[in-house]
């Protein structure tokens, strides 16, 4: 546990807190079950300071701040949020900043339009990287329909009359194309990551 703060007055902020106060951070604090000990004896920390400067204040101070930080419940799953988000960016984690960006994108337009980007891109980078398997195990139903590299149709009705069989050239280039794709899918998702959290942060500091 976190060893309770105090000021030069010689308070400790435990002495400042009423019981409403004390009884939002124990119902915020049980909000964060998902995560490490020591990770929610830091952010319990961290919102037990924010409350305490406020009660110096006085009593209502402190209950502003907790009507801007919004219900303990809700509170606690932005703070679970900021550290995935802040784990996911820090470890490069794009499956778990996906999770999450998913988890963001009905209450947030940037998550939102973000995700469909990424998602766009991921899976349109997948096929395309996936053209020299298609070439190794179904050479003969892929072709290049009226010379148009952009435009490929697969048939099992036998090879139409303006089609050229997909090349390994073509195949690896397509493959090339691909992985670049990937590669610009999980940069924008990093990048994403970092606006979100920064906004996160902002939210999870009484400032919203």
């Amino acid at each position: 546990m976190m060893p309770a703060s105090s000021s030069p007055d010689g308070l400790k902020d435990s002495d400042l807190l009423s019981l409403p106060l004390e009884r939002y951070l124990h119902e915020f604090r049980g909000g964060l079950l998902s995560l490490p000990e020591s990770e929610r004896d830091v952010i319990v920390a961290e919102v037990r300071a924010q409350v305490a400067a406020q009660a110096r204040l006085g009593e209502g101070a402190a209950l502003a701040l907790l009507e801007r930080l919004g219900k303990p419940d809700r509170l606690a799953a932005r703070f679970t949020i900021r550290h995935e988000l802040s784990v996911g960016v820090q470890q490069s984690n794009p499956f778990g900043l996906f999770w999450v960006l998913l988890r963001l994108a009905a209450g947030s337009l940037l998550a939102f339009v973000g995700g469909f980007v990424v998602i766009a891109l991921g899976l349109t980078g997948l096929l395309l990287a996936a053209m020299p398997v298609l070439r190794l195990f179904v050479p003969q139903d892929i072709f290049v329909v009226d010379d148009n590299p952009f435009s490929i149709t697969v048939t099992t009705d036998g090879v139409p009359g303006n089609g050229i069989p997909l090349s390994w050239g073509y195949a690896i280039l397509c493959c090339g194309i691909g992985i670049v794709l990937v590669v610009l899918a999980m940069l924008l998702l990093r990048g994403l990551g970092q606006l979100l959290l920064r906004d996160m942060r902002r939210k999870t500091q009484g400032l919203d």
